[in-house]
């Protein structure tokens, strides 16, 4: 079942960003251990999948896409 994200004004906005980027590090680390990259398009649609997100939407899919882009370089830092 998916579940829409919570906006920037949410109490839990920062629980989602931390697991925002805990998927995006997991992504990237099998992606690596596949030797295979992912751009952000393909990034955005598997931490939706890993999030249970609700990205029917053109403005759904363009939120989440935004947070993967300014995100996943902290989460590559992480590696």
């Amino acid at each position: 079942m998916s579940s829409p994200a919570p906006t920037i004004q949410s109490p839990t906005w920062n629980q989602y960003r931390s697991r925002v980027i805990a998927a995006i590090a997991d992504v990237e680390v099998l992606m690596r251990q596949r030797g295979k990259g992912l751009n952000s398009e393909g990034m955005t649609g598997e931490v939706a999948e890993r999030l249970g997100l609700d990205i029917a939407t053109p403005t759904a899919y363009e939120d989440l896409f935004k947070l993967v882009q300014a995100t996943r370089r902290i989460a590559q830092e992480g590696l």
